[in-house]
């Protein structure tokens, strides 16, 4: 007996079959088929994808926010987010650094790979700034604001915001 057929062999009375060999095969499928499946499960319990529900609807305003978006691009405002203590708060400045007041402006704020966390924020007037009454838990977030002005919306843009814990 050579030292392969030793190594697979069990025992002299139980030698390393085929079925032995079929037994390993699908354990190791079944252990790999199985953990696709938890993390796939897990990969679209936490994020839908989802931008829009009905993105054929979506696309029939496309026009209509394209001329938004570039009526707001010529504008030139910009807003600075931050979130000190999980409150956020947003100074929107025209062109020349002026503060903007007197806009509407909510924030729909996100986890950036999950929705069980989404929320619509109110942001309220506080001097030359935009303050959310609620606050955010610690963590990566999502920003997506909108200024309106009467019923019309005068600014949009996306905000990356990271809401520092307690320790920090």
């Amino acid at each position: 007996m050579n030292r392969v057929t030793s190594f697979f062999r069990l025992s002299d009375d139980n030698p390393f079959t085929g079925w032995h060999m079929l037994a390993i095969i699908g354990l190791f499928f079944g252990v790999v088929i199985g953990v696709n499946m938890v993390m796939a499960t897990f990969a679209t319990g936490t994020f839908p994808g989802l931008v829009v529900k009905n993105s054929y609807v979506a696309s029939q305003n496309y026009n209509e926010r394209l001329a938004e978006s570039r009526e707001q691009e010529r504008r030139g405002w910009s807003a600075a987010v931050t979130a000190d203590d999980g409150r956020v708060r947003v100074e929107l400045t025209d062109s020349g650094g002026v503060p903007i007041i007197g806009l509407r402006i909510e924030a729909r704020a996100g986890r950036p790979a999950s929705a069980r966390e989404d929320r619509t924020l109110v942001l309220e007037p506080d001097a030359d700034a935009y303050v959310a009454a609620e606050t955010l838990p610690p963590g990566r977030w999502l920003l997506e604001l909108e200024a309106w002005s009467g019923e019309t919306p005068a600014y949009r843009a996306k905000h990356p915001l990271y809401v520092r814990g307690d320790a920090s």
